[in-house]
């Protein structure tokens, strides 16, 4: 089986439906980097959908993003909300996630931080160079949050977090890492790999991120 791979989405429902147009669910597993939530208007929506997704194709993998890191210490007491950036308030105004929807805190609280297997090694920031704390989901060198030079591994690295200034996926030949965050948190594009399960890409799909997507 081939590895669909989705960037981060940002709340952006309507342009995850787009992107999902090229994945061919019978023969590629579908993989996500995260960060599903905030900025754009539709983050209830898009993890509603993801998470249908993986009740109906069980080989679903969705990674955990700083984003529902940071939502879920907020909800369990260790934010307080005057110091949570502006786009993580909006958010809370359409998706109660302290009642109606608390079990979705629960599901980003059990998100994984990486995703292995023979060819690729997913995670939503990357390994840093230094392999140091990159299971603190507090520090910025973990895997949810670091941004700089990253741990080159004979596998393919694939990441999000860091949007790549070309608006497109982004291959690093020195850090054999493949970087597929292209902007939809700037409501820019969202953007997907095709990975070979020989862990070489075969494709890249952009979409740019629907006018109704934007907060």
């Amino acid at each position: 089986m081939n590895y669909y791979i989705v960037g981060d989405i940002h709340g952006c429902y309507h342009t995850l439906k787009k992107i999902l147009k090229h994945w061919d669910a019978e023969i590629e597993q579908l993989l996500f980097v995260g960060d599903y939530i905030n900025k754009g208007k539709h983050s209830k929506e898009v993890v509603a959908h993801i998470r249908a997704l993986q009740q109906k194709y069980p080989n679903t993998v969705c990674i955990k993003g700083n984003h529902e890191y940071e939502i879920v210490k907020y909800i369990e007491g260790g934010t307080s909300l005057k110091d949570m950036k502006e786009n993580y308030r909006n958010t809370f105004k359409k998706y109660d996630l302290k009642g109606k929807h608390r079990d979705d805190v629960r599901w980003m609280g059990e998100l994984p931080l990486f995703y292995e297997n023979e060819v690729l090694y997913i995670s939503h920031a990357g390994v840093n160079f230094w392999g140091i704390r990159k299971f603190r989901q507090d520090s910025w060198w973990s895997v949810l949050r670091f941004r700089g030079k990253l741990k080159r591994m004979k596998k393919l690295q694939v990441i999000g977090h860091t949007p790549t200034l070309s608006g497109r996926p982004e291959y690093n030949a020195k850090s054999h890492s493949l970087n597929i965050d292209s902007g939809a948190g700037n409501f820019d594009y969202l953007s997907a790999v095709l990975i070979g399960q020989d862990g070489r890409l075969i494709q890249t799909f952009r979409e740019e991120v629907d006018k109704d997507d934007r907060s």
